[in-house]
């Protein structure tokens, strides 16, 4: 068992998500405020590191593009509508283009929630505004190694949430938003290829069959624009949400690694190089992750690279999770590692897949490129969903010290063994 790791472990890390909160408060991506949270982790880490030990990669994004396809879809939803509707109203040769063209806008709003929100490709991003934001890297080997075989990263990001509007006024009823977006966005689109495919066969029963009608007006279509139009709230100054558990509990986590193995270098394994990687803007769509992966492809494939992430550290029991963005699989053999040591720390788990069924981490932008990877998603879902995820009440007050102290545990038995 990790015994060597104490609760004053945990404590620093909870004192580091404290420091921020109060000093900077939220985060969101690109903005000042992210920044200063960046800061303020990179600081922690010269302290123990050196700051020849540490870098801060900049990087550029358009913070908006992600979640703003959410109300640009709920918009063309809104116009293909209109088009299906006023379809069979006119004579001659408009419904040829009522139809197509409401098919198009349908294709158009599918296309958005599909490519950029649920793949998190950055799909519509060259027609937003640019913004820039960092990652911060510390690096670490035990005194004397020269020649690296092996890279052990563990890593969380430091940027905050915009306010989730459903989550914070639906409660446990936020569970079918997102459904039926989804189910609005494919009725849509079924029900204008029909259309359009009773027009051009001149059948009025297809065309009548492909319109949109009172009944799925009421449901899913006019809720599903509504959904996604409003899905969240807060952008200005840095945002509403603080961020506390998600996601800063797992920077602060990855800092007071840091300095324990400092503190403990016998601990680090021979020939292996660990960097504490505190990513900005995950909730843009992973952009900070990316675009790491994207400048050290190479060195991370020659190295044998291997990613510990964590998110939302707030509950004891540690969820190892095996699935990631768009459904794609982190290694059987970082996920078996990962129990491993768990089992070796004596700290509670359980292996499942991605909770949420489409959301993503940044381990899912290590494991798309065939890096080896796994995220830790230590959360009660949905209580703890429903109670704080993506609302203002993100505060240090959720965090308890036994989460972070388990997590802490694990990651020492991991990194001890060479991630093995």
């Amino acid at each position: 068992m990790a015994e060597i790791i104490t609760h004053y472990d945990a404590q620093y890390a909870y004192d580091i998500v404290k420091q921020i909160c109060t000093v900077v408060g939220p985060g969101l991506p690109g903005s000042s405020q992210e920044r200063a949270r960046a800061a303020i982790i990179q600081k922690e880490l010269e302290a123990h590191l050196g700051s020849e030990n540490v870098c801060v990669e900049e990087f550029t994004l358009a913070p908006g593009a992600f979640l703003g396809s959410l109300p640009l879809s709920a918009i063309f939803m809104l116009v293909a509508v209109l088009l299906n509707i006023a379809t069979e109203r006119f004579t001659g040769i408009f419904p040829w283009l009522t139809a197509l063209a409401a098919l198009v806008f349908s294709i158009l709003a599918v296309l958005l929630v599909y490519c950029e929100f649920l793949l998190y490709k950055e799909f519509i991003d060259p027609f937003f505004k640019h913004a820039h934001s960092v990652n911060v890297i510390g690096t670490l080997r035990k005194p004397g190694t020269q020649f690296v075989k092996r890279l052990l990263i563990v890593s969380g990001h430091h940027d905050s949430a915009l306010e989730n509007t459903w989550i914070a006024s639906l409660s446990y009823g936020f569970y079918i938003t997102l459904p039926t977006i989804v189910i609005g966005l494919i009725l849509l689109l079924a029900t204008s290829t029909i259309q359009l495919t009773g027009v051009v066969t001149s059948n009025m029963g297809l065309v009548r069959f492909g319109t949109l009608g009172w009944i799925s007006l009421v449901y899913p279509i006019v809720p599903a624009m509504l959904f996604a139009l409003f899905f969240n709230r807060g952008r200005e100054n840095g945002g509403t949400v603080p961020g506390a558990a998600d996601n800063l509990s797992a920077s602060a986590v990855a800092v007071a690694m840091c300095r324990f193995l400092v503190a403990n270098p016998a601990c680090i394994p021979l020939d292996t190089e660990i960097r504490f990687i505190s990513f900005g803007s995950e909730e843009a769509g992973l952009r900070g992750s990316r675009r790491y992966v994207e400048c050290h492809l190479y060195e991370l494939r020659r190295l044998d690279a291997r990613l510990l992430n964590y998110e939302v550290i707030a509950h004891p029991k540690i969820g190892i999770i095996t699935t990631d963005v768009a459904g794609v699989k982190h290694a059987p053999e970082m996920v078996k590692s990962v129990i491993a040591a768990a089992e070796r720390a004596g700290v509670p788990y359980q292996v499942k897949p991605q909770p949420t069924g489409g959301g993503g981490s940044d381990a899912g932008s290590f494991s798309q490129a065939g890096l080896k990877a796994v995220n830790l998603l230590p959360m009660k879902v949905p209580e703890q969903l429903v109670a704080f995820y993506h609302q203002k009440n993100d505060t240090p007050e959720i965090l308890t010290i036994e989460p972070l102290f388990n997590v802490l545990k694990l990651t020492f038995e991991w990194l001890r063994t060479g991630g093995e």
